[in-house]
């Protein structure tokens, strides 16, 4: 009887080819054992799941959040039915070629390919130790790919953490191992899927921090690889998710104080031309140099379009905010049938077609960037036992100002609570974060309800929480493939 579940069965190197670093034809066909024997490979293997998390990202994560929140209108001529189905909340087990399926087939790659390096790094270390310090590295970014997508995993597939009193309710399957064919691989509680993310995530950030040459890392020095601030940054989103207040504060509080944010004259270019401007607040992006991504085209209004900014969004923003911009595509003077001409578009993910050089002209999407961090820090304090309203307002003065290109003490916030400024943070965090991976975990996470817009073309356009179908069902053949798996609630009978 099959047990194992139909993705973390990817023991085989006949079955990794999808990886950057095991791809068959690529080593000669060897075993991976062959391919772990030498630093070498090691280091090659950082380097791959660097990219798998990208794909990750790129495929999956940043568009789901967004496709499932209150912020894009289809264009539903070019979406996908995968597309359609998941912003209108139709997709049900039997669809295997779309979201059920691949959302978990990409978090779980990154997972196998995480424990791979987990499994033989550390027999590694002991047969070369002069480059001990290199392999520890991968190790550490094994450590933090594996919290992430186990995280994500969660957000997609489980109900937020205060679900239920306890987080006792299903989460998903935690593989910390490399399984065989016939180990039975359940589902864990959402409580038990967080605590293994706390852990990686620590373990990671204590090797970054033995690695440094004197105490804990206080740079990002390659915003294009994990470093020790991304393991803190992660630990304040994390914590943020699951309503641990003082430690959400603490490690936003971290990140701030080594992560300057960027400047108002550099914030469009650190979306449009990140190759060249990476942005002084970048913690972690994924390089995506020569590599496809599927978002340019997700948002490119000169290509196959297939999703644009709800009408509703433009009057968040006033004229002098230098976000709004990257909500309009103006043709360039290089572009002979779109020059001057204008188009409502997420231009987060669209270089400008100027740079010449194509493998240049990518979107290094973020996973991780300090602006994010003020926001967290804000709604911890609101939130926490301190319920410091002044400092949180603070945090929301310093984005507005910087994005509006005036001194914070001119920044009127209208709260009169706690209640109010906790409206105030998540609509900040709509404006700083808009596209970028987040909206549909908001919602859910801070257990609000879905309400689109009046000019939202959905056809659901109201999800009362917690919905069921707000997050994805098991694809049904994983269902086949693990007996051991439960649905979620609501699709069961379908």
């Amino acid at each position: 009887m099959k047990r194992i579940t139909l993705i973390s069965a990817l023991v085989s190197p006949f079955l990794l080819t999808g990886c950057n670093f095991l791809k068959v034809e690529s080593i000669g066909k060897s075993t991976i054992d062959t391919f772990f024997s030498e630093p070498s490979g090691m280091i090659a293997a950082g380097e791959g799941l660097h990219t798998l998390l990208l794909e990750f990202f790129d495929d999956i994560v940043i568009r789901c959040a967004e496709m499932g929140g209150d912020m894009l209108n289809e264009n539903s001529i070019n979406a996908d039915e995968g597309m359609d189905l998941y912003y209108n909340f139709g997709l049900t087990p039997d669809y295997n070629a779309t979201y059920p399926l691949t959302a978990y087939s990409k978090g779980y790659t990154v997972v196998s390919n995480a424990n791979y390096i987990l499994k033989y790094g550390p027999s590694l270390i002991e047969q070369y130790p002069t480059r001990a310090d290199e392999m520890r590295r991968v190790m550490a970014y094994a450590y933090f790919a594996r919290a992430v997508a186990h995280h994500q995993e969660c957000n997609l597939y489980a109900q937020p953490w205060s679900y239920t009193k306890d987080a006792s309710h299903l989460g998903m399957p935690v593989i910390t191992y490399v399984p065989g064919f016939e180990d039975i691989i359940p589902r864990k509680t959402v409580a038990q899927v967080y605590a293994q993310v706390i852990e990686d995530l620590h373990e990671a950030l204590k090797i970054f921090n033995s690695l440094a040459a004197s105490g804990e890392e206080t740079s990002v020095k390659d915003p294009y690889h994990i470093s020790g601030i991304a393991c803190e940054a992660m630990l304040a989103r994390v914590y943020l998710y699951k309503n641990d207040w003082e430690n959400a504060e603490k490690y936003s509080s971290k990140v701030i104080a080594k992560v300057p944010l960027s400047p108002r004259s550099e914030y469009v270019a650190m979306f449009r031309q990140s190759q060249t401007n990476k942005g002084k607040e970048t913690i972690l992006r994924m390089n995506g140099y020569d590599k496809t991504s599927s978002m340019r085209a997700f948002y490119d209004p000169t290509a196959l379009m297939k999703f644009y900014p709800d009408p509703v969004v433009y009057t968040w923003f006033d004229d002098d905010d230098v976000r709004k911009e990257l909500l309009t595509y103006v043709g360039e003077s290089c572009e002979d049938s779109y020059a001057g001409k204008s188009f409502s578009a997420v231009c987060k993910f669209l270089p400008l077609k100027s740079i010449t050089d194509e493998m240049l002209r990518v979107p290094d999407n973020f996973i991780l960037r300090c602006s994010e961090m003020y926001l967290i820090h804000a709604e911890a304090l609101v939130k926490g036992d301190s319920h410091n309203l002044s400092a949180a307002a603070d945090d929301l003065r310093k984005l507005i100002a910087r994005a509006r290109g005036c001194a914070e003490s001119s920044v009127s916030l209208p709260y009169t609570d706690a209640s109010s400024l906790e409206e105030l943070i998540d609509f900040e965090r709509r404006r700083e974060l808009a596209y970028e991976g987040h909206r549909q975990f908001d919602i859910a996470r801070t257990g609000r309800d879905l309400v689109r817009s009046s000019t939202s073309n959905a056809r659901v356009k109201t999800l009362k929480y917690p919905a069921y179908n707000y997050i994805l069902p098991i694809a049904q053949m994983e269902m086949q493939a693990n007996e051991s798996m439960i649905q979620n609630d609501g699709y069961k009978k379908q």
